[in-house]
Parts: structure tokens; sequence; C-alpha cells
């Protein structure tokens, strides 16, 4: 299995400088190794992180995931792309193959078994599969599910279901994430001026691939994409430290 993580999102102010929120230190420990450390549960033979130059220059960031995993490749990102999809698209090279991929946002973190939930993709003979939690608030992508619970339709920034989608993609084979993604930008469909990776999930419906769904509560999923976002995440953990320390 591979993994791509995708590294964009706002910059924080903190003591003047831009850093990015990933970057936040919780008890000395940053959000990105929090996000390494659960992903490396899945015995990644590499984790391809998509970063920004800026990122890199302004703050050495590929020195720091160089210090949090072994097994880590940096990919630059040169200025902006046309969204998630062009991003994990720079990586194509590494995944484009017949082995499991991972797709992940590195400011969106998943507090459950991530090796379990790819175990039932797996038992269920899924040729991708997407992690949900409840939401209707249209920031998120949302999946529509067949009679037999697989995912027929997804929609990016539209409520279709109560089934909001966290930023966890899996494809058994990186070739199938790699064909969609290019078919997604030669259609040109941008959302919001930008392709989104639950696009290439109606790609995999489209050619008649099993999409498997798998749910976590919504205490689970933490998503640091603002301050304020961030805020909640920084007291939910003082709160469950607390809660172990009595």
């Amino acid at each position: 299995m591979k993994i791509v993580v995708l590294m964009g999102g706002e910059n924080l102010d903190i003591k003047g400088e831009r850093y990015p929120l990933y970057m936040t230190e919780f008890n000395e420990e940053l959000i990105l190794e929090r996000q390494i450390a659960a992903l490396q549960a899945l015995d990644p033979s590499v984790i391809i992180f998509c970063v920004r130059s800026s990122d890199i220059h302004d703050f050495n960031v590929d020195d720091v995931i160089g210090q949090s995993a072994d097994n880590a490749v940096c990919v630059e990102v040169s200025g902006s792309t046309a969204g998630s999809v062009c991003t994990a698209l720079l990586a194509a090279e590494q995944i484009d193959r017949d082995e499991e991929v991972v797709l992940v946002a590195v400011d969106e973190l998943i507090d459950a078994d991530l090796t379990a939930i790819v175990k039932k993709f797996r038992e269920k003979d899924g040729d991708a599969g997407v992690v949900s939690f409840r939401s209707v608030h249209p920031r998120y992508s949302f999946a529509l599910l067949d009679e037999n619970g697989f995912v027929c339709e997804v929609a990016e920034k539209r409520p279709i279901s109560k089934h909001a989608l966290a930023s966890f993609y899996y494809f058994r084979k990186g070739s199938d994430f790699v064909l969609c993604a290019q078919s997604v930008v030669r259609k040109d469909r941008k959302i919001k001026d930008a392709f989104f990776i639950s696009q290439t999930i109606n790609e995999m419906v489209l050619r008649h691939k099993k999409v498997a769904i798998e749910f976590i509560e919504n205490d689970q999923f933490h998503p640091v994409k603002t301050e304020m976002q961030l805020a909640q995440y920084i007291s939910q953990l003082h709160e469950h430290k607390e809660a172990f320390l009595h």
C-alpha cells in the first residue's frame, strides 16, 4: 500500500509567522506528526507528501517530514493547482500501478481504527472505499447509497444524503485512481473552480466499480482547516487528557 497526503489549506499566524495549521503543536507534538502516526498503522510501503513549495522553503517542512517518517517521499507542489485531484496527480508516476493507494488530507484527522476500516473495504471486495460521518453541512462531499449499501453517487458541496465524507479515499489499484483522476480533469467539470478527489468516486461508479463505505462517529472526525476547528480540536485533546489523568 501507498498513501498520498495532500498538504494544502490555510496558514496560521503564530508569533508573527504564517505557519501551516498542520504545524500546530500540542504537548510538543505537531498535528502533522499525529496524522503520520495514524497512517503508519496501515503499514504503507511509502507515504507520499504533496507539499507546497512555500512551506518547504519557508518552514523546511520536508525536513520535518523526514524526521517523522522513515518511509516518506516529498513531492513539491509549485504554486496553486486546480484542486486536490491535480495535486494528487503530481504523484501519479509513483502510484499508477496495481497496488492499493489511500489518499488523505493532512488537515483531516480520523480517530478510528484505520486498519479495520481498510480490512472492511477488502472484505466487501471494494474497488474503492470511503469513510462517512453524519452531516448535512455543504462544506463536505456526500455519498448516496444503493440498495446493497454501496456508493452509487457522490456530490461535492451538495448534501444529497446525510453521509458526509471524510478525506480518506481507498483504491484497491492506484492505477484506477490515476485513470479516474485524469478523466475528471479531462471532462473539465470544476466545482467552485476546483477538481475534488470525491469526483473520482463518480468515475469509479461510471466504470461499474464497487465503492464500499464505512461509518465513523462524528467525534472521531477532526477537521483542522480553520482556526476555529483547530481550537475545537485542541480543546478536545485537553478534555481527553484530563479524563485520562482522572
